[in-house]
């Protein structure tokens, strides 16, 4: 697996700005209307679920966790009976997120469940995409469209690729039993960025390169719509060549 360039986006900055507008969003819509991406969701759901990541890595970040045992410390957030108390613990969540992300020591590791320490910067990629995924998921709830920068969204493919792939098969599926090149044909991102050739998927990681590669199959569209395919949500891409390979290498995780 080759090692990627830094991201050049600024991750606490999009936390905040998309962050806010999921605030926005959810404090003005029906807490009870459904989520299509999220099967069984209603938004009021939806929001408490961004509410408990971002009080949890908010935590972990603002105690310096380094070990799972110190997980329990975090204090769990209820979720309250009202919508505007809802808002108000989402709020807060937030707010907290960004603060522990501004004002902690860049060279600091703390516990992640990747099965080591990781530095400040993981936890503030993470929250960006997990942030951006579920504004997305919220506009759909909504009926609102979102677009993020490619960049963002490129950067969101490797991260899927680096802890997410080949977590376990989705049930019932089997082995992908190919290779995939995965293509963004975003004009903004600049020469050799936005492909993946995936060689393996092998639990509990991908094998990959980011090259351009032919592979059995291929994923190609904008980065965001890869992205949000790789997420099971949306089908916005081009698959070109084996689609049972296509297939199986999407249901190749553990999280949807």
């Amino acid at each position: 697996m080759t090692t990627p360039a830094p991201p050049s986006y600024d991750a606490i900055e999009h936390i905040r700005l998309d962050g806010t507008e999921f605030i926005r969003l959810v404090s003005d819509a029906d807490p009870t209307l459904s989520v299509p991406t999220c099967p069984g969701w209603s938004l009021g759901d939806l929001t408490f679920h961004v509410a408990r990541g971002w009080n949890y890595w908010a935590g972990v970040l603002s105690t310096g966790i380094t070990s799972r045992n110190d997980v329990r410390e975090i204090p769990e957030i209820e979720r309250p009976p009202e919508h505007a108390g809802l808002i108000d613990v989402l709020f807060d969540a937030h707010v907290r997120l960004c603060d522990a992300l501004h004002t902690a020591d860049a060279s600091m590791k703390v516990w992640t469940w990747t099965g080591s320490t990781q530095p400040v910067a993981w936890v503030a990629r993470r929250m960006t995409h997990e942030t951006m995924v579920h504004l997305w998921d919220a506009g759909q709830a909504i009926g609102l469209d979102f677009e993020f920068a490619p960049e963002v969204s490129a950067d969101g493919i490797d991260e899927w690729l680096t802890w997410f792939a080949a977590g376990e098969r989705a049930e019932g599926e089997m082995k992908v039993g190919g290779t995939v090149h995965l293509h963004c044909t975003d004009s903004e991102l600049p020469d050799g960025a936005g492909e993946w050739f995936v060689s393996a998927m092998k639990e509990p990681k991908a094998t990959f390169t980011r090259e351009h590669r032919k592979g059995d199959a291929a994923i190609r569209g904008q980065a965001q719509d890869i992205l949000m395919w790789l997420w099971r949500r949306g089908s916005d891409v081009e698959v070109v060549g084996d689609k049972v390979v296509a297939r199986r290498f999407q249901a190749f995780t553990d999280l949807t």
